[in-house]
């Protein structure tokens, strides 16, 4: 894989997934069906439509979070300040981007599972292309998604999901864990 690696730490790998894996997990997420995605604030989970209008469903899977992690962990960081790499989130979100939808500027959250054990770097699969619109934008670059690829970045980078203006996009998302060794 021919990776493609920025200065901030953020990695697109292309063909992590086969066009047909990313078909089954589209159909997969919209069988459980889609709901608004709300955000995070200091109250909970809230709707700022001015912030983010697509939509999104959680689910839990154990098999599929060992599996990606096997083919993503060469391409994380092993470990720093005294974390080191452990696996993958095993609650996922599928994305689904439809016309007009977007998530503006924001940083992902850390999930902290507990004192020990903690999410560093979002971890992303592109599941389509065929749309128009959609780019992930960072303050200094532009990722076109391409089916299959996967993009990796630390957490605290400021990014957005540009509106979509035709068709829809889809995203699998989770994050990379790392335990704290003392």
């Amino acid at each position: 894989m021919d990776v493609i690696q920025y200065p901030d730490g953020t990695k697109l790998i292309p063909d992590f997934l086969s066009a047909q894996e990313c078909h089954a997990l589209i159909l997969r997420g919209e069988e459980m069906g889609y709901e608004e995605a709300a955000i995070n604030t200091g109250y909970g989970q809230e709707i700022f439509k001015d912030i983010r209008n697509n939509d999104r469903v959680f689910f839990d899977d154990v098999d599929l979070a060992e599996r990606l992690f096997g083919k993503i962990k060469p391409y994380v960081p092993k470990g720093f300040n005294g974390w080191k790499v452990h696996g993958l989130n095993e609650r996922f979100r599928f994305y689904r981007y439809q016309p007009g939808q977007y998530f503006k500027w924001h940083r992902d959250g850390s999930y902290q599972r507990n004192f020990r054990e903690e999410s560093k770097i979002t971890f992303m699969v592109y599941l389509n292309d065929d749309y128009v619109g959609g780019k992930t934008e960072f303050r200094h670059y532009q990722v076109s998604p391409k089916t299959g690829a996967a993009l990796v970045f630390p957490h605290p980078l400021m990014h957005q999901g540009a509106p979509i203006e035709q068709g829809e996009k889809y995203i699998l998302r989770t994050d990379v864990m790392y335990r704290i060794v003392f």
